[in-house]
């Protein structure tokens, strides 16, 4: 069961990065009048887009960990943290590169993923 959750998660991720960004945060950045945010809306619209799409990526992780326990139950805790990992190192690349530092959630990425990271290895 937990292998077609996993999949079904994925299918739900794809169709959430690939139609609603077309359908729903692209009309949204063409909008005027949006917020300024980190100093510009061009800021804005990142953030809104990157957001968006971390949120598919935190799926796959759950994915990942869902089918991880399906083919090894007795891996629970440290597939888990190790979805968290690199969940969170991959957020905070994310917002350090394509925001220049800007977009602070970095600050509190990384050592998410460091924790994480750590606990699933010394586990």
């Amino acid at each position: 069961m937990l292998l077609i959750a996993s999949m079904l998660t994925i299918a739900v991720s794809l169709m959430h990065s690939l139609l609603g960004g077309k359908r729903l945060i692209a009309p949204i950045l063409r909008m005027d009048g949006l917020p300024v945010i980190l100093g510009s809306v061009v800021n804005t619209k990142l953030t809104l887009r990157i957001g968006w799409h971390l949120t598919s990526l935190l799926w796959w992780g759950i994915a990942a960990a869902m089918a991880s326990l399906h083919f090894s139950p007795q891996l629970a805790a440290p597939a888990f943290l190790w979805m968290v990992c690199v969940v969170f190192a991959i957020s905070g690349a994310a917002a350090l590169i394509l925001s220049r530092g800007a977009h602070k959630s970095w600050i509190l990425f990384f050592p998410i993923a460091a924790i994480a990271g750590y606990a699933a290895y010394t586990g």
